[in-house]
């Protein structure tokens, strides 16, 4: 009974600090975008594509809709093999602030590059070729970088696939990633990933660090440590909204994790030497510390918890068992209901939760442990690129989750960023 208790209060203590520190974030979230200027700084739309004919059109549209008067979108037709570029080509004679680039095929992370290499604004957005950015999206990232501390900032991913079972484990599985782990890691200035859907940096800084690494599976988790590391904050903004869509199928999915999982394995491999190290800071201490803790670690030993719990159970009375079996299960509840809350979903997903406890959880933890093996016998893991069916917005319809525009709808005028901080002022 000791243990289970122990187990319980851990994992109840954990819910309620990371509750509170997503409802603290909600509060100086709005007052930190409140105390920037309306007015955001002129933005390039970074899109890689490769065999991305499905769905790169509404891509295009969803961020040409955006009433930014610098505005530039670069799309790199990474070696598609499809009709990519055809579907973008008409886009871009029609409209002069789209500049198509066709390259062999070097991967997502070469083909962002070279999107760097033609961008002419002072902040960079990379929207993935099978997303679509809500209205004022664009604007609310990159109003951050009127602060001169910060170098990069992660949007809010949401699903928009079929509405299948699995379809909605993923999207309660964002909505609390998002709303309440992510939300109390950029209380505790530990952001760690910054994702492809939604993710913004500023250009300089991106120039200055390389742009996106080919050593790493996860490039975004990894050019975000590379920004952390050189002093800078990385925040994370909910009114930021980019549909992505989702794997369709078990094995996709499985696929994808194994993907995530290596590439985190890398990550952590390749910046090991800011583990605990004081000059790294928060990143140091925080963000790599509990990506190994919770995201690897106990994340892959998840589920033997409950088995050992089960088993525990089956020689306790049922007084006994009740009071920690209630509070686990309520834990889950109050911590999907409150991001469902904070991230203006449909109370319907609550639905789900049980599925993240008996299906989703085991799932990852297997991919973690497989993960894990994989990488210790250094056998590689490859993109593995999924198949395309196209969004589905009927899923994200069901929400009143896309925000009103947080740019003027009419042209709105771009101002110049202030000057970067100094290390020194960083480090102050």
């Amino acid at each position: 009974m000791t243990l289970i208790t122990v187990v319980v209060v851990l994992l109840v203590l954990k819910a309620v600090l990371t509750m509170v520190l997503a409802l603290a974030h909600r509060q100086r979230g709005d007052r930190q975008l409140a105390a920037l200027p309306q007015t955001p700084p002129g933005v390039t739309v970074m899109i890689a594509a490769y065999n991305e004919e499905v769905g790169i059109a509404g891509t295009l549209r969803s961020v040409l809709s955006e009433p930014l008067e610098d505005l530039q979108v670069i799309v790199v037709d990474d070696g598609s093999t499809d009709g990519t570029a055809a579907a973008v080509e008409p886009i871009a004679r029609e409209d002069y602030r789209v500049q198509l680039i066709r390259q062999e095929n070097t991967g997502k992370a070469g083909a962002l590059n070279h999107a760097l290499e033609y961008a002419r604004h002072p902040v960079v957005i990379s929207v993935d070729a099978d997303s679509a950015i809500a209205p004022g999206t664009l604007a609310a990232l990159a109003r951050h970088f009127h602060d001169p501390r910060v170098g990069a900032v992660a949007g809010d991913v949401r699903v928009a696939g079929d509405a299948r079972v699995l379809t909605h484990l993923q999207d309660l599985e964002y909505t609390v990633g998002q709303h309440m782990e992510k939300r109390a890691q950029d209380m505790l200035g530990a952001v760690s990933v910054v994702p492809g859907a939604a993710g913004a940096y500023r250009t300089a800084l991106m120039r200055e660090v390389g742009g996106y690494s080919s050593d790493t599976l996860t490039e975004d988790m990894d050019l975000t440590i590379a920004v952390a590391a050189a002093g800078y904050q990385v925040r994370f903004e909910p009114k930021a909204l980019s549909f992505t869509e989702p794997p369709q199928a078990l094995r996709h999915l499985w696929r994808q994790r194994m993907r995530w999982m290596y590439g985190t394995f890398q990550v952590i491999a390749k910046y090991r030497h800011l583990l605990f190290n004081p000059r790294a800071g928060r990143l140091g201490w925080l963000a790599l510390p509990y990506v190994l803790l919770y995201g690897l670690m106990l994340g892959g030993a998840g589920p033997l918890f409950d088995i050992t719990a089960l088993v525990l159970m089956t020689a306790l009375s049922m007084h006994e068992i009740l009071t920690p079996l209630l509070l686990n299960i309520t834990a889950d509840f109050l911590v999907a209901g409150t991001a469902l809350a904070l991230g203006s979903a449909s109370w319907r997903t609550l639905v789900y939760a049980p599925g993240q406890r008996l299906f989703l959880r085991p799932f990852v933890s297997l991919v973690v442990v497989m993960t894990c093996w994989t990488f210790l016998r250094r056998q590689n893991v490859h993109w593995n690129k999924l198949p395309r069916v196209g969004l589905n917005m009927a899923l994200a319809q069901t929400s009143n989750a896309v925000p009103a525009p947080l740019s003027p709808p009419a042209s709105t005028l771009t101002v110049p960023l202030a000057m970067p901080l100094t290390p020194e002022e960083r480090a102050s």
